[in-house]
């Protein structure tokens, strides 16, 4: 009778303590009922049609910036556009200095931070649409959703300029902007590319050193802290998401050092990478594919049509969840 006791004594805790653990999403807003399709592409179709291809410095960039702008300002954000010198790679300049810029939201709260960004200027092939409006258009629809509930700590949009082999690019200027204030930012979620990718993945930092003498050489991989991204995938179960992350026998579920996460990465600071891509079956294992026919990033084929809807709105719901439950403090650093 003991041992029975002592087992029914085990299963009600483990009844009590797993719903808390893996229930999340039914302590939140309900951001799939939030967030649809339409009202997501709805800024896709303005950042890559209306506007078009953002290459940094360019006044189509700053057309993006505006718009952004006056989105999250109409949403209640404490809204700047900072301005900053940068050198864009050799194929889309001169070599000569241009005027990027970041657009930063803010909604204040205590001293700790949460940072969500995605960049906004790209390449002159094609549109940008996929690479990077579908990630702006993501966070855009994650910040209207969450601006109707409160938040216990500071939460800070960015659509970053100069991604696109910026030197410095848009984030290695927020980070050091953010000087000291490095140190209270809990977590960093960063979203490139999620419109057009086979598969949505979400995958933790790591600091990559790549060989000088073999190009084809794995790279030494330095994880660094994954509960971000493990909370993102939880989140993603519970919420009937279909969401991977990159595979076991290349990178591990965690990223390279391309996009806007690794300035914050270097600082030390756990993030979360959205993307949408394919692993397998590809011809680069290390690099992946975007499609089965390769990918579409940086070609004339990143348009309006190619970008998936559901795609970014399943990304737009997750990024929604994952900002809320870090925000709020309902998730904390393991």
């Amino acid at each position: 009778m003991l041992n029975r006791r002592i087992i029914l004594a085990v299963v009600l805790i483990v009844c009590l303590v797993i719903p808390a653990q893996w229930s999340l999403a039914q302590d939140m807003p309900d951001f799939v009922t939030l967030i649809d399709a339409d009202s997501v592409m709805q800024h896709v179709e303005v950042l890559s049609v209306d506007i078009g291809a953002r290459p940094m410095g360019s006044e189509e960039e700053s057309e993006a910036a505006e718009y952004i702008a006056d989105m999250l300002s109409e949403w209640g954000y404490d809204v700047t556009i900072e301005e900053f010198e940068t050198t864009p790679p050799s194929d889309m300049g001169d070599g000569e200095l241009v005027t990027s810029r970041n657009v930063i939201a803010v909604r204040e709260g205590d001293d700790q931070i949460v940072v969500v960004g995605a960049h906004m200027d790209s390449v002159t092939d094609g549109t940008g649409a996929g690479d990077n409006a579908s990630g702006v258009a993501a966070i855009l629809a994650a910040a209207e959703a969450i601006s109707d509930y409160d938040t216990t700590h500071t939460l800070i949009f960015i659509a970053f300029g100069a991604e696109e082999s910026g030197d410095p690019t848009g984030a290695d200027m927020v980070v050091e902007s953010l000087g000291d204030e490095i140190e209270n930012v809990i977590a960093m979620i960063n979203v490139d590319s999620v419109g057009v990718g086979t598969h949505l993945n979400v995958y933790a930092g790591a600091e990559i050193e790549w060989s000088d003498e073999d190009e084809e050489a794995a790279p030494e991989i330095i994880g660094g802290p994954t509960w971000v991204r493990d909370l993102a995938l939880d989140l993603a179960a519970e919420m009937n998401l279909p969401f991977g992350t990159s595979p076991d026998d290349t990178w591990g579920g965690f990223t390279g050092d391309w996009s806007d996460h690794y300035s914050f990465v270097l600082e030390d600071i756990p993030i979360v990478y959205f993307e949408a891509w394919q692993w397998e079956g590809a011809e680069d294992a290390w690099w992946g594919q975007e499609t089965p026919d390769g990918d579409v990033m940086h070609t004339p084929g990143d348009i309006f049509e190619n970008v998936v809807p559901e795609k970014v709105e399943m990304s737009a719901e997750l990024i929604a969840a994952t900002a809320y439950a870090l925000a709020s403090g309902m998730a904390e650093a393991e």
